[in-house]
């Protein structure tokens, strides 16, 4: 069974970066070096992905702890403490007072 094959144009950008890399692994063929660092930056995509799904996390847990802290103070100048209530009725505290009747 024969393998599918790419082909490659060997603009002036490609032979300069397959000249880099193969000082650097002098004894791989051209085809050996273009795998490698599809590889290379294959692996290095997948770490950045995962890096920013951390950081949009962080960044979401972030966003949920300040606004309960809003939610607080807001509760608070109403005299309520949001550790006795279910979602729904903070929910209706603030909903509810702004919405408009047709």
């Amino acid at each position: 069974m024969s393998q599918p094959s790419i082909r490659v144009i060997k603009t002036p950008d490609v032979d300069i970066v397959i000249s880099f890399l193969r000082s650097r692994y002098n004894l791989l063929s051209e085809a050996e070096i273009i795998k490698l660092a599809l590889s290379e930056k294959y692996q290095k995509e997948k770490v950045m992905a995962v890096e920013q799904n951390i950081v949009l996390r962080e960044k979401l847990n972030h966003a949920i702890e300040e606004g309960g802290k809003v939610g607080d103070k807001l509760l608070a100048k109403k005299g309520i403490n949001r550790e006795n209530m279910t979602e729904q009725e903070i929910y209706d505290t603030f909903i509810k007072p702004h919405e408009h009747n047709p």
